[in-house]
């Protein structure tokens, strides 16, 4: 059995605020259903010792230990494209999107240019727009640091307000392009919250999410197994960003689909399909006391709708 890596960067190696270490968790423990078709091979900080089956390793020290990695990081600072390049160094192979790809869907300012005119995008620019806009920062993740309006400083650009609804899709990637999930997005204030799974959308909607998904992958290359991209949906549809890894949606799909992120990649793997059915439509929200996780004084919990 070929041996897997599993990277989550507040469980394993960094030090983020509790409110977002347990959605890390929560990643974390999901990815464990990868252990039905690898053998598994990690590092996590010791505070999170008796949860997890692992020991404190180093993220080198996997990399050499293991045959393949799958790595979740957030896009801050970089992070996920250095540990990425970090992977593709050792000549190990990665399960996710190349470093060249992760770079580009980190920079907002990037992917704006890189596919405005193949999708609709709101406008985004380095200095200020007319109307309503929102001032956000070129390079993070979860939605933190975004205003309405303002000075747009260095390192931040200024993007379009679109009204509608927040939804966002579960792709994979190899030469092939298949749309698992669309989902119900939950913001507060721009910040991320949770997700619904699955949002029902109906046929023209969803063709056109899949063809959404070809088109980012043509124009990003390397961006191959898991990515999300997040949506607003209005009077029409505008792609927001891009997501080169895991994203929070898919620890739902053992509930809602009954089949893990793990079975669906070993199926996309063999078949180059997956066939998904709902089973039902769960939400995943953060709050207090039991939970599919627990960290401190936060909980990330999952109820069925």
């Amino acid at each position: 059995m070929k041996k897997l890596f599993i990277f989550e960067f507040a469980t394993c190696l960094g030090e983020l605020p509790d409110s977002i270490a347990v959605e890390g968790l929560a990643m974390f423990k999901s990815m464990l259903n990868f252990s039905k078709y690898y053998s598994l091979v990690s590092g996590v900080k010791k505070e999170f010792q008796s949860v997890f089956p692992f020991p404190s390793k180093s993220f080198e020290d996997c990399l050499k230990e293991a045959d393949a990695a799958l790595i979740v990081a957030p896009e801050n600072d970089f992070i996920l494209y250095e540990l990425t390049k970090k992977v593709e160094e050792f000549g190990v192979e990665n399960l996710g999107a190349e470093s060249e790809a992760v770079k580009v869907t980190s920079d907002k300012y990037e992917l704006y240019k890189r596919l405005r005119k193949v999708v609709k995008m709101p406008k985004t620019s380095l200095s200020k727009l007319e109307g309503k806009y929102v001032v956000k920062p070129r390079v993070s993740c979860g939605g933190e640091n975004i205003r309405i309006g303002g000075e747009v400083p260095e390192n931040f650009v200024a993007q379009k307000f679109v009204e509608g609804k927040p939804i966002s899709a579960s792709y994979l990637a190899t030469d092939d392009v298949t749309l698992l999930s669309v989902n119900e997005q939950i913001l507060e204030n721009f910040e991320y919250r949770g997700a619904v799974v699955p949002f029902e959308v109906d046929e023209d909607l969803k063709e056109e999410i899949e063809e959404i998904g070809c088109r980012v992958v043509e124009k990003i290359k390397g961006l191959k197994g898991y990515f999300g991209v997040d949506f607003v949906l209005g009077e029409e549809l505008y792609l927001i960003e891009v997501n080169a890894r895991l994203t929070t949606p898919s620890i739902l799909f053992e509930f809602s689909y009954g089949k893990s992120l793990a079975d669906m990649m070993e199926e996309f793997k063999k078949e180059g399909k997956v066939s998904v059915k709902k089973l039902g439509r769960f939400k995943l929200y953060k709050g207090s006391g039991e939970g599919y996780v627990t960290y401190k004084n936060y909980a990330i919990k999952v109820k069925r709708l």
